[in-house]
């Protein structure tokens, strides 16, 4: 009877819910966007004004607890293709989901509408169980932004070797481990990869966790034809044996919220969407600025670009932007993208530079300036360089450097490129039979030329060395397997040899011999 009632009480609410949104979103003036779901592939943002915000019902004070009996049975009834078993190590996880954090279950609530539209898509389309989708709720909670502590990004958790094999692009600007479609459709490959090996949905999802080496070495220490992931359950690493209870208990959770009485604060829907192709250096801020949206969110509805900045070498970039911008920058184009580019830095002509080296540096007599002139040199930004350390490098300071390239703000791109105006090398000077400038007791000399020459030399060491030997430093995640399959499917057998191997296991930092 209490169970009728609570069944009711809760449609009621839910059909009052529905027809508040519908209403709302067809004619209220205090929501500043429509929830549509997109047509198209979906962007994502997590700023709850973007979002129409609903309560679903009252909150309740109680915490319902439920038989084994009950919980068994409705996992049959919720089993398809991937087997639910039910067990004391699965009923401590539907514990901890539905008792000791329902907080995290409501907010996982919030967020599948905003992203199980796409994994079901993708799901099927590469024909993989729907189920699935309760994957990426274990690996992520559904952020697409979320870091675990073993540097795993994005919604699926990729680790950087096992991206690359799946042709995530990762660089100073990007990380598409953090691009919800495009994580996704790698997850469905190497969740298909992983079926091809072992047949069996639940060992899939244990090698996802801890890589197909481990689960192999599982199945070897196990012996006796044991293959399933309950008969291999004590030789697995410790994380992955709570992996697929954990997704028993997710899968459980998210179908059955109510008759825990967990019931999400609010609803998040996607953004509607539309895409913009980027072939500019880009200020994500200064675009948003001219769309008159948040300074921000941009880069919610774009979260793979790790800055709020793209480089003038972008090519055929999709940005996301809300789709009602979409006829204010089809009108103004031309002038919204100018605006929104990061400035090119001009080298400014030799009267400029004379005069802010003088004020700079308080070199009184000119004669002095024009006798021993500066030597022009185009320095180009490296990945990781700031003001401070090309400054540093070049014997200069930082308000030089600012003043010789017009620069407003201590922030430079990488390939942006420098006017440094150095003091001639007096090994150079000694070279074409001048005398060697008298140096400035405030400038120390410069040493820039033979920096630059011993990192040629050591670049030079280098590719002398990889022409001897491919060799391979392992990264954190790494297995035999995986680097098998990025350098042409070498044979795990001969990189064993190679290296004088006894086991698959490595470490970070080892270095491979592969040819």
């Amino acid at each position: 009877m209490m169970l009728a009632l609570r069944s009711v009480f809760t449609l009621s609410f839910l059909t009052a819910g529905l027809f508040i949104s519908l209403n709302t979103v067809a004619g209220s003036k205090k929501i500043s966007q429509k929830l549509l779901l997109s047509d198209s592939i979906p962007a994502f943002a997590f700023d709850t004004t973007n979002y129409l915000t609903l309560p679903l019902v009252v909150r309740q004070d109680t915490v319902p607890i439920e038989t084994d009996e009950m919980i068994k049975d409705r996992l049959s009834c919720l089993q398809r293709e991937i087997p639910l078993h039910f067990n004391a190590y699965v009923r401590a996880h539907i514990d901890y989901f539905t008792i000791r954090n329902r907080k995290y279950s409501r907010r996982v609530l919030e967020r599948q509408n905003v992203y199980f539209p796409l994994f079901e898509k993708y799901l099927a389309q590469y024909k993989l169980p729907d189920e699935f989708k309760y994957l990426a709720v274990v690996e992520s909670a559904l952020l697409p932004r979320a870091v675990s502590s073993a540097k795993a990004v994005g919604l699926w958790q990729f680790m950087t070797p096992t991206a690359g094999d799946f042709r995530l692009k990762q660089n100073e600007y990007l990380d598409e481990r953090m691009d919800p479609e495009k994580a996704t459709i790698a997850a469905c490959k190497f969740l298909n990869q992983l079926y091809r090996i072992f047949g069996d949905w639940e060992l899939v999802m244990a090698a996802y966790n801890c890589g197909p080496g481990n689960v192999k070495k599982a199945i070897a220490r196990a012996g006796g034809g044991k293959k399933t992931f309950w008969q291999i359950f004590p030789y697995l690493p410790k994380e992955t044996r709570g992996y697929v209870p954990s997704f028993t208990a997710i899968t459980y959770m998210m179908n059955h919220a109510p008759e825990h009485e967990i019931f999400p604060d609010t609803l998040l829907f996607a953004v509607r969407t539309d895409t913009v192709i980027i072939n500019q250096s880009l200020d994500l801020e200064k675009l948003a600025l001219q769309l008159a949206l948040s300074k921000d969110e941009l880069i919610k509805l774009n979260p793979e670009i790790r800055k709020a900045i793209l480089p003038a070498t972008i090519r055929n970039y999709p940005l996301k932007i809300p789709a009602h911008k979409r006829e204010i920058l089809a009108m103004n184009r031309a002038a919204i993208m100018d605006s929104s580019r990061i400035p090119v830095y001009q080298i400014p002509g030799p009267p400029m530079i004379l005069a802010s080296v003088q004020s700079l540096n308080k070199v009184s007599p000119p004669d002095t300036i024009t006798t021993y002139s500066l030597q022009l040199t185009e320095y180009v930004v490296q990945k990781g360089d700031f003001l401070q350390r090309i400054a540093k490098k070049n014997q200069v300071t930082v308000a030089q450097i600012k003043a010789w390239n017009q620069l407003e703000s201590n922030q430079v791109v990488s390939g942006q490129k420098l006017a440094l105006y150095l003091t001639p090398d007096t090994t150079d000077a000694e070279a074409t039979g001048q005398p060697a400038p008298a140096i400035s007791p405030t400038r120390k000399t410069n040493t820039y030329l033979a920096a630059a020459h011993s990192t040629r030399e050591q670049t030079r060491k280098k590719q002398l060395e990889q022409e001897i030997k491919l060799i391979h430093s392992v990264q954190q995640g790494d297995t035999l397997w995986n680097i098998s399959k990025r350098y042409n499917n070498i044979p795990v057998e001969k990189i064993k040899k190679l290296n004088k191997l006894k086991n698959v296991d490595l470490k970070p930092g080892q270095k491979l011999i592969l040819g």
